[in-house]
């Protein structure tokens, strides 16, 4: 006869199971007694590509367990029993490890579990930068973030009083998955999701993923989830890292002048008014603790003529362009140019022969970068986004940036959009060959910081520089700002990348003349981000309250990139 229950121990967390029920009926934290949920449910889904909007939806048939100390198996299928899944519930060195094997009479795109009522206060997410989600959330709302382009690293912390619980994958392979929380009416639902790699013909997927607890605050699970990820992913602290130019340690202000404009023919900058611009900034702030950084510097404005980066003759021409390097590091400066990783315009010459290596999408869907130019909602097409894998593409790119490097004896880098993944029907897999392609660029200059634009685990261990990216999504860029209330930053990502990477503020940060700068800057002051001066208009002024506040904070800025205590003494 099975049991009625079935108790299930591993790390931190014990979970007890009744064998005539699919869901969890409870979750304890062994280190503080909390139960974390007392009648959680377990639902299973399957997406295909040819139907996304129809889910399957798996329900419980069978479920084993011989014995209380025996691993549990549970099986699932949907009406027709065509989809079916098996489910194993193991303890592991991780916590309580799931492993599912999902079969499908067709190809398969997406995977989803989730685990329902979550007694917990609120929800930490590594994604956009940082985010606590509490429980002002309103009931029904939902927030998906997916990996690694949003969600940053594989796990989520459910803080309660005394410690958490904690949900997550430990897979190093360049794959994409799938976070979702959602605010129900007994407490948070958490939902994991995995993606099928493309080119999607596969009819049985296969996932894995752990759950368990910790006592006290959250740092204690993300330095666990660190030492994995140090290994998993070969990441080396910037102390160690030979990328990371030593001028670079002393940098703690970013000066982001603007050149070339779209919006009409006149441009934010010349290159003489940047100089001029360097000459006062000097009074304000030492030079050898900015990195100058120069957006729309080429022709056309940011991404006017990608992958062709030529100073602007607006500007003032490559001469002009030389003669303000050349001010720059006689005052002291060190330079950063804006480049994208994977632009290539339309119209580019190029553009014929490279557009075999567009990304292609898993549903046949060539990429790129879209703008609505117009007002009815629709985006017309801008640049097409080129699989960084791609050894042409590599080649390409060496030879751009060498040529602009060598001729103007250039500091820095920047790499615009690192942090996107796609998942490709074509071609090599587009997150290792943004990671190979970015190793590719260091190996070919050494001498040379290369930054990026957000940051994942997946690229963490080649961009030792990188603008942090989200805070603009928690104060209104995509609509969100109501959201405040319940979801704000938090300063988990930078907690877990910061022995690695130095993060500095986005491209698009507002100048303090803007009313959303101060929400900007408060959230950066809050993470420790490098603070940056945006100039967008040649009058803009700089000597002003809110920039000294700024040089003040970036003077007090403490880079930790030891070994915490927690780190050393934590548990694996």
């Amino acid at each position: 006869m099975r049991p009625a229950s079935h108790k299930i121990s591993a790390g931190d967390v014990e979970v007890e199971m009744r064998p005539r029920f699919s869901g969890m009926l409870a979750v304890v934290n062994k280190l503080t007694g909390e139960t974390i949920s007392k009648s959680s449910r377990m639902e299973l889904l399957v997406r295909t590509p040819d139907e996304v909007s129809e889910p399957v939806f798996l329900s419980p048939v069978t479920l084993g367990a011989e014995s209380p100390k025996s691993p549990i198996s549970l099986e699932f299928a949907n009406s027709n029993n065509r989809y079916k899944a098996k489910l194993a519930i193991t303890p592991s060195e991780h916590g309580i490890r799931f492993h599912v094997r999902v079969k499908a009479p067709k190809a398969i795109w997406l995977f989803e579990w989730k685990i329902t009522e979550l007694s917990i206060d609120s929800v930490i997410v590594p994604a956009l930068g940082g985010q606590i989600l509490n429980k002002k959330m309103p009931p029904g709302r939902s927030v998906a973030y997916k990996y690694p382009f949003w969600w940053n690293a594989q796990f989520v912390l459910g803080q309660t009083k005394k410690g958490g619980l904690s949900l997550g994958t430990r897979d190093s392979s360049p794959s994409l998955k799938l976070l979702r929380v959602t605010k129900g009416a007994a407490g948070f639902d958490l939902s994991l999701g995995f993606e099928m790699q493309g080119p999607l013909y596969d009819k049985t997927l296969e996932a894995e993923w752990y759950l368990d607890c910790y006592r006290d605050g959250w740092k204690v699970a993300v330095d666990r989830y660190r030492r994995w990820m140090e290994k998993a992913f070969r990441v080396q602290p910037l102390a160690s890292n030979k990328y990371f130019p030593s001028w670079a340690k002393s940098i703690n202000f970013v000066l982001e002048i603007w050149g070339m404009r779209k919006d009409r023919p006149q441009p934010h900058h010349t290159f003489q008014q940047m100089a001029d611009r360097l000459k006062d900034w000097r009074r304000l702030h030492s030079p050898d603790q900015t990195l100058v950084y120069l957006p729309g510097f080429a022709e056309g404005g940011i991404d006017s003529r990608a992958p062709d980066y030529n100073p602007s003759p607006e500007l003032g021409g490559r001469q002009e362009f030389g003669k303000l390097i050349n001010l720059a590091h006689d005052l002291g400066y060190r330079v950063m140019i804006h480049t994208n990783v994977l632009a290539l315009t339309y119209s580019h010459r190029l553009f014929p022969s490279l557009k075999k290596y567009q990304v292609v999408d898993v549903f046949g869907r060539p990429q790129g970068w879209a703008l609505d130019i117009d007002g009815d909602w629709l985006t017309e097409p801008y640049f097409a986004y080129v699989n960084p894998g791609a050894k042409a593409w590599g080649d390409l790119m060496e030879k751009v940036l060498g040529g602009l490097i060598n001729e103007f004896a250039l500091d820095a880098v920047f790499l615009d959009q690192t942090l996107l993944a796609f998942n490709v029907s074509k071609g090599p897999n587009f997150i290792a060959g943004m990671r190979s392609h970015i190793a590719r660029l260091h190996h070919a200059f050494p001498n040379v910081l290369f930054a990026g634009e957000g940051m994942h685990e997946q690229v963490v261990s080649v961009l030792p520089m990188a603008q942090i990216h989200g805070i603009d999504s928690v104060v209104g860029t995509h609509g969100i700002e109501e959201s405040s209330v319940w979801r704000q930053a938090h300063p988990i990502s930078m907690y877990l990348f910061r022995r690695y990477t130095r993060f500095v503020a986005h491209l698009l940060t507002k100048h303090p003349s803007d009313p959303m700068f101060e929400k900007q800057e408060t959230a950066y002051a809050k993470l420790g981000v490098i603070p940056a001066l945006c100039l967008y208009e040649s009058n803009q002024p700089i000597d002003i309250p809110a920039v000294r506040k700024m040089i003040w904070r970036a003077s007090n800025l403490e880079f930790n990139e030891t070994t915490s205590r927690e780190e050393v003494h934590g548990k694996d």
